[in-house]
């Protein structure tokens, strides 16, 4: 064998299971990805309270949480930033293994300091304050930290801004990468990342094998005209994390600023996407990592986290049969 073979064989040995064939040759096959954790979202506890005027505690949502059977929680960073003390980052720790939910990421954050804006302190800024985030997980035990562009910014195209955006988040992957972690992003058609090819070149340029991307079937239904197996696709083997909910192809109107806002995130089963198909593939992927519920601006968000554990139960209970 020659050394180029040698070392093409080796390495594919090195990254599989081996298993002799009956006739003495070496073969390899993929270990089978085991059935995900489930975990929930506070963002959309959050914005429930904030647009819908629910009246919740942190202790009775994680009871519901715990209840309902998942194994974790993403963190989200309002009203107040996480603590930086060992003693704060303990008793934040503690809360939620007392509900045996696992913290298993945080949205990042950084108070009016866009990651793709002209003003060098204020991505600065807005890297540090990230860094610290991933400096909190890294300290709970999460293995990544999620990510999300600016809006538009006056004066720029989207695209400049999110070239911008690419040196920002890669000088963040590294610093993830240096903590044994990563960075996943998600695009939305109300960010500077609101198309597939923008997405798609930002990943590139940042080309870290610390960074990531996060399927939202809601985002990736809008962004391709209703298809979110495109989204799948073109990011097969990079995705790095799942924000999972249903979509019925439109957006929710920002009353606000009256236009079309973020894509619709509604509960599972109720819009018209291929949630077994797209859990399918993933599994097909290899795709090991967490399922996270996203219950964005959901009306009834009790409602929501309960039919989509048992909706998502189902799925998985023929996915991964026990």
């Amino acid at each position: 064998m020659k050394r180029r073979q040698f070392l093409n064989t080796a390495a594919t040995i090195a990254g599989s299971a081996v298993l002799t064939n009956g006739t003495g040759l070496l073969t390899s096959v993929q270990a089978a990805p085991k059935r995900w954790k489930t975990a929930v979202g506070l963002n959309g506890f959050w914005s429930s309270r904030r647009m819908y005027g629910y009246k919740m505690e942190l202790t009775d949502i994680l009871q519901l949480i715990a209840d309902c059977g998942y194994d974790g929680v993403e963190l989200v960073d309002y009203d107040e930033p996480y603590p930086t003390t060992a003693a704060g980052i303990k008793k934040i720790k503690q809360l939620y293994d007392g509900y045996g939910l696992q913290i298993i990421s945080l949205q990042a954050r950084s108070r009016g300091n866009p990651p793709g804006g002209p003003d060098k302190a204020k991505r600065q800024q807005y890297l540090a304050d990230c860094k610290q985030q991933v400096d909190f997980l890294q300290d709970v035990g999460s293995e990544f930290i999620g990510v999300w562009a600016n809006g538009r910014i006056r004066g720029m195209s989207n695209e400049e801004s999110a070239k911008i955006v690419a040196d920002t988040w890669g000088e963040l992957a590294e610093y993830a990468g240096s903590k044994g972690m990563y960075v996943v992003a998600e695009p939305e058609p109300v960010l500077v990342i609101n198309t597939l090819a923008i997405l798609k070149q930002v990943y590139d340029d940042i080309n870290s094998p610390h960074f990531k991307v996060i399927l939202d079937p809601s985002h990736a239904a809008v962004l391709a005209d209703g298809d979110p197996f495109v989204f799948l696709k073109m990011f097969r083997g990079n995705i790095g994390h799942v924000h999972f909910t249903d979509n019925d192809g439109t957006q929710r109107q920002d009353t606000q600023r009256n236009r079309p806002g973020t894509s619709k995130h509604m509960t599972l089963g109720d819009g018209n996407l291929d949630i077994a198909g797209m859990l399918r593939e993933l599994k097909n992927q290899n795709y090991d990592k967490w399922i996270m519920m996203d219950l964005w601006q959901v009306p009834d968000i009790y409602r929501a986290t309960i039919v989509g554990k048992q909706k998502l139960d189902e799925v998985l209970d023929d996915l991964f049969p026990a």
